[in-house]
């Protein structure tokens, strides 16, 4: 099934049987996600199939304190605190695992935090871990823990901005 390209979340999209495994980010979706949006919390951007959200994420500006940073990101004398990008949240239904729009859907968001990097400033591109597995899976991705807490990882935004030029997407 082809799904659409990723666009920002608005009242006509379709979230009633989004369920990607994971109660939090079903509920954020179908109860926060558009008020957040409204407020400016967040940009919540989405893919569907015809009007049916099957994939989201949510992006916003966060500062962190210095010593939350793991070493290799927190390098010179960072202002206090460091301007970050927080990557909220990133869900699949589990319809549509296995298909790819799950790893699309990431591109675009480590895509369009390094272009909001570059027009705002930040360091790191952050997100918090919803459980070990989700630890795991940002692990692998390049994100390293805080030494404050494992569910707060980050990635440098020029090491993502590298990892992006080479692979011919920036």
């Amino acid at each position: 099934m082809p799904t659409s390209a990723p666009e920002v979340l608005t009242e006509e999209h379709d979230l009633a049987s989004f369920d990607c495994g994971k109660p939090a980010l079903n509920a954020w979706l179908k109860t926060r996600a558009l008020g957040n949006q409204r407020n400016g919390f967040t940009v919540v951007v989405v893919v569907h199939d015809k009007g049916r959200v099957v994939g989201y994420y949510g992006l916003s500006p966060t500062a962190i304190e210095p010593a939350v940073l793991p070493r290799k990101i927190r390098t010179g004398q960072p202002p206090n605190p460091i301007p970050c990008l927080l990557l909220g949240q990133l869900a699949m239904d589990l319809a549509y695992a296995g298909r790819g729009v799950g790893t699309a859907l990431l591109g675009h968001a480590l895509e369009r935090a390094v272009l909001g990097a570059r027009l705002t400033g930040g360091r790191a591109l952050l997100v918090r871990a919803i459980d070990e597995d989700a630890i795991g899976f940002w692990s692998r991705r390049g994100f390293v823990s805080s030494p404050a807490d494992p569910y707060l990882l980050f990635r440098s935004l020029p090491d993502i901005a590298a990892s992006l030029r080479a692979a011919g997407r920036l």
